[in-house]
């Protein structure tokens, strides 16, 4: 997915032994965090004890710490004098901004892979079409969630539009560690399983204007569903009464 992480170039060899510089623990702390957040292993406005994530990744507090660093910068957490990291709250107007930076970004992507796609590129985009509707479920889960994440992801990369692709794959970090699956109604996975298909199709016809309409619908419809469950979420929380 998007956190897939490339091998750490800091990585040295001495003696035919692989030595981890700090730089290469850095990008370890970082994926290892990240991934407990896709897990929601770290929950929305939960306190980041770098202690604690060191001793889980058994590693010192300076890499972690660093890490956070990296992930604050790119607003995957937060940070407060005195208070330290947290995770950050859902925030619907960070959720319409990004959903229109996805429509830009991945409308202007798919365009471009449909001008240049080939038939093996078709072929694995077949496999990772069957691999995300062979997720299935009562509910939409992360897996799932992964599924489509490699998938658009894919489409992207196909474009060899190297920079498009890097923005892109932040854009799905924010939405992906940041909004919960459960938010989204089941019917969309019905929806979003035709739309691939519809998206899929126009590739194959090497219809870019096609394919870039197709996919900004897709990803409008995305965006309604999650802001209906972000808003649910909002005044089911905001009229929560503690028992006396």
């Amino acid at each position: 997915m998007v956190m897939a992480g490339k091998k750490a170039r800091s990585e040295e060899t001495s003696g035919g032994k692989v030595v981890k510089t700090p730089a290469s623990l850095v990008d370890k702390a970082y994926q290892q965090i990240k991934r407990m957040m896709f897990y929601n292993e770290l929950a929305a406005g939960q306190r980041l004890r770098y202690q604690d994530i060191a001793g889980k990744l058994r590693m010192s507090q300076t890499p972690v710490i660093m890490a956070l660093t990296r992930l604050e910068n790119e607003g995957l957490v937060h940070s407060e004098a005195h208070k330290g990291f947290y995770v950050p709250d859902a925030n619907l107007d960070d959720v319409k901004e990004l959903y229109e930076m996805r429509g830009l970004i991945e409308g202007f992507l798919v365009r471009k892979t449909a001008e240049i796609i080939s038939e093996d590129q078709l072929e694995q985009l077949r496999g990772l079409m069957a691999e995300h509707e062979g997720v299935r479920g009562l509910a939409y889960t992360r897996e799932r969630l992964w599924c489509d994440a490699r998938l658009h992801i894919a489409l992207a990369s196909f474009s060899g539009h190297r920079i498009g692709e890097r923005f892109l794959r932040q854009v799905f970090d924010r939405l992906y560690l940041m909004y919960r699956p459960e938010r989204l109604a089941m019917e969309r996975m019905r929806e979003a399983e035709k739309e691939h298909k519809e998206v899929y199709d126009a590739l194959a016809a090497g219809d870019g204007e096609q394919a870039c309409e197709i996919i900004r619908k897709h990803i409008q419809n995305g965006r309604k569903h999650i802001l209906e469950g972000l808003e649910k979420e909002v005044r089911r929380r905001d009229s929560f009464i503690l028992w006396n």
